[in-house]
């Protein structure tokens, strides 16, 4: 019920916001407005309202919206004398150009006050510290290491993952790609081999292809207990835990199971103390009572110390202005990586299993809207983005094939005649369904794997 209702309130959002940047802009421009409708199919509501009778509308399929214009072209119009200058095919090319792109313009606004929102709540992010990369992976041969902090990706500056992971993004394809790392005050530069990367590979990430891995926190001793192993063996409040009997350790639960699959064996750590050098304490750990987590009581090896998990966040909360200048970074860095993305998949270098339908869609709406409002506001921009680049691609049908065909009559100084739009329109029809086919057939695979 959650995936369904935060689709359609995705639809919903995007499709009025779309459909109002027509609405808008075709009204400045002086263009009767006969229409404005919510979806297609059977007619759920309409009223007419205002000195044009405008009929709103909410149809039965909530799949798209249109605004319906005067327009001479349209047979199915009868137009009054005095009413001609308001049609649409009337206008200037140039109003036409504003009318045809304020729709997709309006889901890239949208976008940028959406991104500018979510700076402006603030949000917690996961500093860019690499863990240990993957054995033979690229990280490892270009010699990221333990602790190693992301400064910067092509001259880019870097202060967490998500800013990373969308740099990685816009590079993709790239070689030779500088990042600048920082640990102990020390700053290095290593470069990238991002040729390779595979965007459409859902199962393993951009760094993961890379090898990398986050150092997503530290797990400390917060008490020992007197009398108790830990505080025999020297542990103090403050340690952290490096490593359990060899194995290194970052999550607490990673030194739990230690402590309970020890079997009365000693159990050696590594600690390190506030800037202390690392150190070796061996424990005998004794058998205690501890309540897991169905909240029952049960017998099992205990050291006698508070362990808990310290997160390797920081509060990221903008200003008014930065919040905007990082929503039009956000959508700058989209573009980018859509047209590469686009790009790649029309000279056959990358995979169409990328392109995805209304399913996928409809699983990402659910499962953000679970994760909270930031990220179901993430996810809203994340689509409208999407949107407007869809409708800005020049294939008649959608509004990028009329912004075509109106650059190619500034060109040629009069509009093309009418039997090559109706052919263009067939062809952009062709392809509209091609894509929405190839879009279906690829959530279907996803939802049978």
């Amino acid at each position: 019920m959650t995936t369904l209702l935060a689709f359609v309130v995705a639809l919903g959002v995007l499709i009025v916001i779309h459909e109002l940047g027509h609405y808008l802009v075709a009204r400045w421009a002086g263009v009767k407005i006969l229409k404005f409708s919510f979806g297609f199919g059977p007619k759920l509501f309409s009223k007419k309202l205002g000195r044009d009778q405008t009929e709103w509308i909410i149809s039965a399929l909530p799949f798209g919206g249109y605004v319906s214009m005067l327009d001479e072209r349209e047979e199915d119009q009868v137009i009054a004398e005095a009413e001609r200058h308001r049609a649409f095919n009337r206008q200037s090319v140039w109003k036409r150009i504003a009318i045809v792109a304020a729709g997709p313009v309006a889901n890239l606004l949208l976008a940028v006050m959406l991104y500018t929102a979510i700076g402006m709540m603030g949000q917690p992010m996961l500093k860019t510290v690499f863990w240990d990369p993957k054995p033979a992976s690229q990280a490892q041969m270009i010699g990221v290491q333990r602790y190693d902090e992301a400064r910067s990706l092509a001259g880019e500056k870097i202060t967490d993952v998500e800013s990373f992971n969308w740099r990685l993004m816009e590079k993709v394809g790239e070689r030779d790609v500088p990042m600048v790392v920082s640990r102990d005050g020390n700053e290095r530069t290593v470069y990238w081999d991002l040729s390779g990367l595979e965007v459409e590979n859902e199962k393993v990430t951009l760094p993961e292809q890379l090898g990398l891995t986050y150092h997503y926190g530290s797990t400390i001793i917060a008490d020992v207990v007197a009398g108790k192993p830990a505080q025999i063996a020297g542990v103090k409040p403050g340690d952290r835990v490096l490593k359990a009997n060899g194995q290194d350790i970052m999550i607490s639960w990673q030194l739990l199971e230690k402590i309970r699959t020890n079997q009365g064996e000693p159990l050696v750590l590594t600690v390190q103390g506030f800037k202390e050098d690392p150190r070796e304490v061996t424990l005998y750990p004794t058998m205690g009572e501890i309540t897991n987590e169905k909240g029952e009581k049960m017998a099992s090896p205990v050291i006698g110390a508070m362990i808990r998990f310290e997160p390797n966040l920081y509060w990221q909360q903008l200003g008014p202005i930065d919040s905007v200048i990082q929503g039009f970074d956000r959508i700058v860095s989209i573009v980018k990586s859509t047209g590469k993305a686009v790009a790649r998949m029309v000279t056959g270098e990358a995979s169409t299993k990328g392109i995805s339908g209304p399913v996928t869609i409809a699983d990402y709406a659910g499962k953000s809207a679970e994760m909270g409002i930031r990220a179901y506001l993430a996810f809203l921009a994340m689509i409208s983005v999407s949107l407007g680049i869809l409708n800005l691609m020049p294939i008649p049908m959608l509004d990028g094939g009329h912004l075509l065909y109106y650059l190619v009559e500034i060109i040629r100084g009069r509009p093309l005649p009418d039997n090559w739009m109706e052919i263009g329109q067939k062809i952009g029809l062709f392809i509209v369904l091609a894509l929405g086919a190839l879009a279906l057939s690829n959530d279907f695979v996803r939802l049978l794997q």
